[in-house]
Parts: structure tokens; sequence; C-alpha cells
């Protein structure tokens, strides 16, 4: 073999950017000389609250079977989940995390020749999952308060559409799409489009806000709703998700999941954090007030903010918002910069702990001072 030869590989793979998740706790104090337990991570959107302590039960008896497989199908969270939403349990499917279930929804229904809608303003994975399977992607141009606009969307489709990706609450400007509006988009979306509804964050949203999800999918066969175990269950290191369909759509779906996706600690953990609501109920009111309290500081400080029904707050710092989320970094806090979503002046901060929240607001307010914002 020649060595100028190398591995060839499609051009869609060769133009992908490789996602970029934040570095672990330890190495991010490594760089910054600073001890792990002073690093205030208000980047990724985890639970501040840790995980439930019936998780950590389960999960230390579960270390002794790890010479096992784990179930293939997740049989008993499977069934957990179907119980809980009222569907047959073939109407569920388990993933690796819910970013799986968008990479498997991809993979079902997308090929070269095919195009994929999403939001601006919406996760990156969107576009990254569709780009693998040789597709073609159209962003929307959101509205003027940073929403999906489903006419938009719907004026999008033609014949060669065969994937939506839409979310609510969204992430990352943490907006939320009312019932009424999602249900005329979706009685209007072909029935050989299929619509990947991602409610990753869905806990946080206000139960008056909540549509009902579920019906949207009895209602609609080419419709799937995708959930995590990673934000409100504080589970994110696990990396468990689920997602409801009708089965048609999910048969066709898990012929393209891989067997033991999910392992079995994730599983066990997952299946303890379903049935300790107690533990959610707790982490919603955290948020709430992890809310109220940043917000109204934010008020005083004249910085505008977008969405509030998810578990982190978007914020406006200004023009000089590199130099004040590298200055929060050297003083151990990591928020989430917007560059990268055409908004060069915001930034995505997580609601922490009320001390951590207290914290990152000394620290920004002399980060705002500093540079002159």
């Amino acid at each position: 073999m020649s060595e100028e030869q190398t591995i060839q590989t499609p051009l869609w793979v060769q133009e992908l950017d490789k996602y970029k998740a934040s570095k672990p706790i330890e190495d991010v104090a490594a760089d910054l000389g600073l001890k792990p337990e002073d690093i205030i991570m208000l980047v990724a959107n985890e639970n501040p609250n840790g995980m439930s302590d019936k998780v950590k039960e389960a999960v230390s008896k579960a270390v002794f079977s790890l010479n096992r497989y784990p179930d293939a199908d997740s049989y008993h969270l499977q069934k957990a989940i179907a119980e809980k939403y009222g569907v047959p349990q073939d109407w569920v499917v388990i993933g690796s995390g819910s970013s799986e279930l968008l990479g498997l929804a991809a993979q079902t229904v997308l090929s070269v020749g095919t195009t994929a809608i999403y939001p601006q303003y919406s996760f990156s994975l969107y576009p990254m999952v569709a780009r693998l399977c040789g597709a073609e992607t159209i962003e929307v141009p959101a509205t003027d308060d940073y929403n999906a606009d489903l006419q938009a969307m719907l004026d999008a489709i033609d014949s060669r559409t065969r994937l939506i990706f839409l979310t609510n609450p969204n992430n990352p400007t943490g907006t939320y799409l009312a019932e009424d509006d999602i249900l005329q988009f979706l009685d209007q979306v072909p029935p050989n489009v299929m619509v990947l509804f991602d409610e990753a964050y869905v806990e946080f949203l206000e139960p008056a806000l909540q549509c009902d999800s579920v019906e949207m999918v009895r209602r609609h066969p080419n419709v799937m709703i995708a959930r995590t175990f990673s934000k409100a269950y504080g589970l994110a290191g696990a990396r468990v998700g689920y997602g409801i369909a009708q089965p048609e759509l999910l048969s066709l779906l898990n012929r393209v999941r891989h067997p033991f996706n999910v392992n079995d600690l994730s599983q066990i953990a997952a299946l303890a954090a379903l049935k300790d609501q107690d533990f959610v109920k707790k982490t919603l009111e955290v948020n709430k007030e992890g809310i109220k309290f940043l917000t109204e500081a934010f008020d005083q400080l004249e910085l505008p903010y977008m969405g509030l029904h998810a578990n982190f707050i978007t914020v406006r710092i200004g023009s000089h918002a590199d130099e004040i989320v590298d200055y929060l970094l050297k003083k151990g806090i990591i928020v989430r910069r917007m560059r990268s979503y055409d908004l060069p002046e915001w930034v995505r901060v997580t609601v922490g702990t009320p001390e951590q929240n207290e914290r990152f607001l000394e620290v920004l307010k002399e980060g705002l001072n500093k540079f002159g914002e």
C-alpha cells in the first residue's frame, strides 16, 4: 500500500466539526491553579443539587453485577416510563442520553438527497446528526423574540424533507411554544415527515404551560418525543434518555439502535431516579428561587435576558462578553459563550445553588465594572 493513500470518508464527514464539550472540573481546576471544589460549573445545565440518595443506594448495590451484560432493551426502565405516561411498553425506547435518540432519528429517516429542518438558536447537535447522514440542513430564522417560527418552518418543507427538530422549552434561549401553536403545526406537517420533539428541559416548564406531548404522539404517528434524565433528575453523567413514539416508528428506530446501548448502572440509576419525585420537586423549587434571584439582579443591572422556562438564563452582558467570560473563568466560574449561536454579546448561565448564584453575580459585577459595561 502506498504511503500516500489515506482512509476515504464521505465529504460530509470531512466537513463536520467536532462537538465541543466542557472540560471536567478537575482539568479546569488544574489549568487555573485552583482547587476542584472552588470551580463553579454554570455551563452545561447540570443539576446543582447532585443526585437522589435513592440513586446512590441503588447504584452502590448494582456495581457487583458488572460482569453481566446489561438488558439490551432496558426492559424495567422502559416499563416504568410506559406506566408513568400511560402508554404501551413498545411505545418507549431508551437511549444513551436523549442525544443518542436525536442521532437514531436522523439515521432512521435521513440519507443523501434529503433535508432536515431546525429553528435558529437551537441545540447544535441537530445539524450535526443530520449532516452525518449525508442530508442537507435548513436552519429557519427565529422570530423577533428568539423563538421558533413555526409558519416559516412549515414553509420550508418540500418533497425532500424527512425530519424536523423542534424543542420545548428551547435551549439556549429558554423560550417555549404554546400547545395550540404546536398542535396546529403538527396538523400541517406531511405524515411522511418525522417530527422529533425534544423535551430535555420540560420538567422546568411551568405546569400551566406544559403541553400534552404524549397525546400528540397518539394523534400523530410521525411524532416522537425525546426526554432525558440529565437535567431535572441529576444524571448527566449516567447518559440516559428516553423516547416515546408509536411502535411503527420505533420498530424502525430500534433497527438502527445498537444493542446494550445503555449500561446496567445507568439503567438502575434512572429507574431509581424516576421513583424519587421528591428530589425532582426539590430541584424545581431551587431552580425557581434561583431564576427569581438572578433575574431581579439582572433587572437592577439593566441586563436584558430571554426565556426563563428552563434551568438556565441567557443574558446579554454587552460587547465585552468574551473578556467578561474569561474574567469569570479566571475566578473559577464557567458559563457558556453564545458566539457560536451568532449571539456574541450574550452568555448562557445555568441556575446554580443559592451560594453559586451569589458568587456568580458578585464576580459578574466585577467583570462588568472592569470592562466598562
